[in-house]
C-alpha cells in the first residue's frame, strides 16, 4: 500500500483530513494433547483502517484486503457514506504531538519449536505425576504473538511501535469419586531458561485439587475476600465507568461525581498505558495521542475521567491518551489501558488471618449477563472456599453473590500486595472486604 498515494487521493477528493492505521497480527500457536502435538499454527494479519473527515463527517473504512487498484472505489465509497452521516459533531483526526518511547520491563527471548515441545512435555508430565487424582491435562499450548500498530495521516502524523507477548496455558482435571473438576491456569514467559516450571505446576494442581469436594453454604451475609483474578474479573466489568464517553451521554454511574468519594480511601486507581511492568507498554493511543500516567481515584475521590479526543472535546477538555480500538475495524473507544487499584501490604493468607472467618470469592461467572454498568449492581454464581480461624477451611461452589459495586468498594476492609499483571491490561489485587450477600443452601 502507498500510504500517500491514497493520502494524496483523499485530499483531492475534498477530504479534509484522512489517516491510515494499521495493525499487524503475527502468531505462531502450538496445542499439545497426550504426548503430542495436536496443532500448530503460524498466522500474519494485516488489517488496516481508513478514517477520513469530509464535510466536517467522520468516515470509517476497514479491511484486510487492501491494495492500491481499489483507492479510487474505496474513497469514493467513503464519501458517499459522509452523506448518510446525519451526525452534527464534527469529526477529529490529531495534528502530531512529540511521543517518546515507552520503556518497558519485558525482554522477550524467542524459543525453537525443539523449546516449546520440550516444555509441554515436561509441564504435562509433571502435572499427570503430581497427584493421582488428577488424570487428564487440558489445552495444554503455547503462543507467542507481535503486534504491531502504525498511524499515518495527512496533518503529518507518522507513528509506530510493536509489543510482543508469549504465553504458556495449561488446564488439569481432577478426580474423587464421582466430582469432576478442572482448572486452567496461564503464565507470560519472557524466556523459557529461566520459567520456574515447578511453581507453575503446583499452583494449577493445588487449584484443581481444592474444587474436589465443594459444597454450597448458607445464605447470608459474610465477611469476604475477593481472590486477585475474580476482582480483576468485577473491576474489569465496570471499568467502563470512567469513560469519558459514558459520561458525558449521562449513562455512567459516576457522572457528576468528579472530586468526590466514590470508593473507599483504601482504594486508589491509576492508568498508565505506559507501565514498563504490564506486559505490553504503549507510547501513544489509537488516535496517535502521547500517553500519560494518570490517576482515577485517589484514595476513594474520583479525580480523572478517561478520554479520547472526541469525548475530550465534548467536555471542553484534553484527551488523556485513552483513545483506543476494540479491534482495528472498531471506532476509536475510550478504554483504560494498563489500569490497576494500586497494591497494599498484605499478602492473601494474611487478609485470611485478618478475616478469621469468612469467604475467600476465586472465580466468577456470569459476568456477560449478570451485571448492570449504569447501576453497578450485580448478581454472579461463584465459587471459593470458607475461611475458618484465619485458615482455609473447605471449597465452596454454586453459590451467588449479589450487590452494588459502588457500594461494595465502600465497604473494603483491607487491599492485597497481590498484584500480578501478566497479560492483561487492567488488574487488581486481592480485596478484603466488610461484608457481602450470599445466596445458597
Amino acid at each position: 500500500m502507498n500510504k500517500q498515494k491514497w493520502i494524496n487521493a483523499a485530499v483531492q477528493a475534498g477530504f479534509e483530513s484522512f489517516e491510515i492505521y494499521q495493525q499487524g497480527k503475527n502468531e505462531r500457536s502450538w496445542t499439545w494433547f497426550e504426548g503430542k502435538i495436536d496443532t500448530f499454527v503460524t498466522s500474519r494479519v494485516l488489517s488496516t483502517s481508513l478514517r477520513g473527515i469530509y464535510s466536517g463527517k467522520m468516515v470509517n473504512y476497514a479491511t484486510e484486503d487492501l491494495s492500491d487498484d481499489l483507492m479510487e472505489t474505496i474513497i469514493s465509497s467513503m464519501k458517499e457514506q459522509a452523506g448518510a452521516i446525519t451526525a452534527d459533531e464534527p469529526g477529529i483526526i490529531r495534528s502530531p504531538q512529540p511521543v517518546t518511547e515507552a520503556q518497558s520491563q519485558r525482554t522477550w527471548v524467542r524459543p525453537s519449536a525443539a523449546q516449546i515441545k520440550e516444555l509441554l512435555t515436561e509441564i504435562e508430565k509433571r502435572v499427570l505425576a503430581y497427584d493421582e487424582r488428577i488424570f487428564m491435562v487440558m489445552r495444554e499450548g503455547w503462543t507467542e504473538e507481535t503486534e504491531t500498530r502504525s498511524i499515518t495521516n495527512s496533518l503529518g502524523m507518522d507513528l509506530a511501535d510493536a509489543g510482543t507477548v508469549q504465553v504458556l496455558v495449561c488446564g488439569a482435571a481432577a478426580r474423587e469419586g464421582n466430582d469432576v473438576k478442572n482448572a486452567y491456569r496461564s503464565e507470560v514467559i519472557e524466556d523459557i531458561a529461566a520459567f520456574d516450571r515447578d511453581a507453575f505446576v503446583e499452583k494449577l494442581c493445588t487449584e484443581v485439587l481444592n474444587k474436589l469436594n465443594a459444597a454450597g453454604l448458607p445464605s447470608g451475609t459474610y465477611p469476604a475476600i475477593f481472590e486477585s483474578s475474580a476482582m480483576t474479573a468485577l473491576f474489569t466489568a465496570f471499568s467502563s465507568m470512567f469513560s469519558g464517553e459514558l459520561i458525558a451521554k449521562g449513562i455512567s454511574p459516576l457522572r457528576d461525581k468528579l472530586n468526590t468519594p466514590v470508593f473507599s480511601e483504601l482504594i486508589t486507581v491509576t492508568d498508565n498505558p505506559r507501565r514498563p511492568e504490564a506486559a505490553v507498554a504503549y507510547a501513544f493511543d489509537d488516535e496517535g495521542c502521547p500517553t500519560c500516567a494518570k490517576t482515577i481515584v485517589d484514595h476513594g475521590v474520583f479525580r480523572t475521567i478517561l478520554h479520547n479526543s472526541q469525548s475530550a472535546s465534548r467536555m471542553h477538555t484534553e484527551s488523556t491518551g485513552n483513545g483506543f480500538k476494540d479491534a482495528a475495524s472498531s471506532p476509536v473507544g475510550v478504554h483504560p489501558v494498563n489500569c490497576c487499584i494500586e497494591p497494599g501490604e498484605k499478602s492473601l493468607d494474611e487478609l485470611c488471618r485478618d478475616m478469621k472467618d469468612g469467604l475467600v470469592i476465586t472465580d466468577l461467572a456470569g459476568l456477560h449477563a449478570g451485571i448492570n454498568p449504569v447501576t453497578t449492581d450485580f448478581s454472579l454464581q461463584c465459587s471459593g472456599y470458607t475461611v475458618k480461624d484465619g485458615a482455609r477451611e473447605r471449597s465452596v461452589t454454586l453459590i451467588t453473590v449479589a450487590g452494588n459495586f459502588l457500594d461494595l468498594l465502600k465497604q473494603t476492609a483491607a487491599v492485597g500486595n497481590d498484584l500480578d499483571w501478566k497479560h492483561h491490561t487492567i488488574v487488581t489485587p486481592s480485596i478484603a472486604f466488610k461484608g457481602i450477600a450470599v445466596s445458597g443452601e
